[in-house]
């Protein structure tokens, strides 16, 4: 009993040990660079372990490349554990107040990978809303947030990212020729709000705005989402709404407006 006991405990432990190689590189490992990284431990073993995360989706196998990445399952699970960090506990009043001054849904979300992740949001007053479970992923390019995203990305990794994810049609009015994307991309980074126009769902605009931490770099970003019959009359006041309480949530986790210093 003792030794299925420790040979648990091994197997766990290396199941971790893996987890955090495939960590270090987005882009993922081949098996052997996950041994060496791992002091060449018995191969079979390690095969067997990657197999079974594999199946549970918490490791991804690159059959082309022949690698190893973090896996949907796991970027899940930490979406769901990121719920609690700073950003979010930072974020949740401002999102309080614009869902009560809106009445819409506002959502928080990151980007992990090629995909966006929803890490909270508050449920508006209107009776008719999106409510989106936190933990939920959406495909970045037809996404406000996940737009936002991608829009302040240096251009070689957001070329890069857009050529993994791809650009497929999520709806009629979804963004699919690459140069329009990218056109896009860069009236979202000037104007710093993100709009999609039923680009993800028929009869829904979202609107976001950036977060960004002390070194401006963008590490979130808000929205709301309604139909376009509750947006369109107040699409002008939505916007200055959203990025305002982009800027407070931003503020109150260090970031400082550079023209506001100088002055």
């Amino acid at each position: 009993m003792e030794g299925k006991e420790n040979s648990t405990f091994r197997s766990m432990h290396r199941i971790f040990e893996i987890l955090e190689v495939l960590s270090k590189n987005p882009e993922g490992f081949p098996m052997m660079k996950i041994m060496d990284e791992l002091d060449k431990p018995a191969k079979s073993s390690v095969y067997t372990l990657l197999q079974q995360m594999v199946k549970k989706r918490y490791v991804t196998y690159l059959e082309n490349e022949k690698k190893y990445k973090v896996g949907p399952s796991l970027i899940k699970l930490s979406a769901v554990i990121i719920s609690e960090h700073t950003i979010q506990k930072h974020a949740r009043p401002t999102m309080e107040k614009l869902s009560q001054l809106t009445g819409e849904d506002t959502y928080l979300g990151v980007l992990e990978g090629d995909h966006l992740f929803y890490i909270d949001n508050v449920e508006g007053t209107e009776s008719v809303r999106l409510n989106i479970p936190v933990g939920a992923t959406r495909f970045i390019h037809s996404s406000c947030i996940g737009k936002l995203m991608l829009a302040y990305l240096d251009p070689s990794e957001q070329r890069k990212t857009i050529e993994q994810a791809g650009l497929p049609s999520v709806s009629p009015y979804t963004i699919t020729n690459f140069d329009t994307f990218l056109k896009e991309l860069k009236r979202i980074r000037q104007e710093e709000v993100s709009i999609t126009n039923e680009e993800s769902l028929e009869g829904i605009i979202g609107i976001a705005a950036p977060i960004k931490n002390n070194r401006h770099e963008v590490v979130a970003g808000i929205c709301i989402s309604a139909p376009v019959s509750r947006v369109a009359p107040r699409k002008d006041y939505l916007v200055k709404l959203v990025k305002e309480t982009a800027t407070e949530i931003s503020e109150q986790i260090g970031f400082e407006n550079r023209m506001t210093v100088s002055k």
